[in-house]
């Protein structure tokens, strides 16, 4: 499920903002993604495997060469930001899940598109505006980005440039405290979405950054009579899910781990991953969101049943080839697993 990478390149975008460009160690690992998609990064931090999820920035074009990259804020008290912004350099390695994710272009090209993006959020919209780019085809994509203040614009000068380029991408800038020639005063409101793109409501809406950001974004959305249907976001925290229903007469199930050998016993209604990692010894499953969307923690049943309730991080195919998301899995029999 992880392969290695190694850090090929890294560039500064911004005052806390930096580009890290990763090569595979095996080029010809599948690594194939759609613009839009994330991946999971597995590093070693102070002795321990820390998980986090990182949208690719990079266009798809790029993963023939088996390249791709992430653009990372530095965020304070941040463990994985800090680390890659204060330690990662070029020659580094990590590990690298293979791409995910649902928040990708419509398969309608001719489709009118609203790209709205708040702060380092501009990630998966980046990537698919360099995804169109590299086409050449033509679109008509108004791609609106609000940032604190001009200097926390991002890739402002390859957004003027792709609009240049006549392929139809349009770039709007705005800023809470500041003006300037290529960007506006303004937070996110309907005046403003009225203003920059008068039929803003009429398009298909891709929007990420902080979760007050898009709750908003989607709200004015709404409001204007939009069909909600229209509206798509990435985000990676959720809300907490109900319970998962376990049968009052199943209990006492035992989880067996294939490679080791290892078993443990799993109380009613906790998870085939938390019961792993209250081992004070041995492996640890690999995990990041806990909540069933980043399939990071995916592995394959030999044997047994569990009940998953998940939030789209494992496909209808994977399900049927036996793999789980050990997350959201509460086994209602003895299980095996793969690892």
């Amino acid at each position: 499920m992880f392969t290695e990478a190694t850090c090929s390149g890294i560039a500064s975008e911004n005052w806390n903002v930096k580009t890290f460009q990763f090569a595979l160690a095996q080029p010809h690992d599948p690594f194939h993604y759609a613009a839009g998609q994330y991946v999971t990064l597995g590093l070693d931090i102070a002795g321990e495997k820390v998980y986090r999820c990182y949208t690719v920035s990079s266009a798809p074009q790029s993963q023939y060469e088996g390249r791709f990259e992430i653009t990372v804020k530095h965020s304070p008290g941040g463990t994985v930001s800090t680390w890659l912004h204060e330690n990662m350099a070029v020659g580094g390695t990590l590990e690298v899940s293979r791409p995910t994710g649902d928040f990708t272009l419509p398969r309608q090209k001719s489709e009118r598109l609203l790209f709205v993006a708040g702060g380092v959020g501009i990630t998966p919209l980046i990537s698919m505006a360099r995804a169109v780019h590299a086409q050449g085809r033509g679109s008509d994509i108004q791609f609106l980005q609000f940032a604190r203040t001009p200097d926390d614009i991002l890739f402002r000068d390859e957004l003027l440039e792709m609009e240049r380029s006549s392929v139809g991408i349009t770039p709007h800038f705005f800023t809470s405290k500041g003006e300037g020639s290529n960007y506006r005063s303004g937070r996110l409101c309907k005046e403003v979405l009225d203003r920059a793109v008068p039929d803003w409501a009429s398009r298909e809406v891709f929007c990420c950054g902080p979760e007050s950001f898009m709750a908003a974004m989607r709200l004015t959305f709404l409001e204007a009579g939009a069909f909600p249907g229209r509206f798509h976001q990435e985000s990676f925290e959720l809300p907490g899910q109900a319970p998962v229903h376990v049968p009052p007469s199943v209990g006492g199930a035992t989880v067996r781990l294939s490679e080791s050998g290892l078993e443990v016993k799993c109380d009613p209604g906790m998870t085939i991953l938390d019961a792993v990692h209250a081992l004070p010894s041995g492996p640890k499953i690999p995990n990041a969101c806990r909540s069933g969307v980043c399939g990071t923690c995916k592995l394959r049943k030999l044997d047994g049943l569990v009940e998953m309730n998940h939030n789209g991080g494992i496909t209808d195919e994977e399900i049927e080839e036996g793999f789980m998301l050990t997350c959201c899995s509460v086994p209602l029999s003895d299980v095996i697993v793969e690892f």
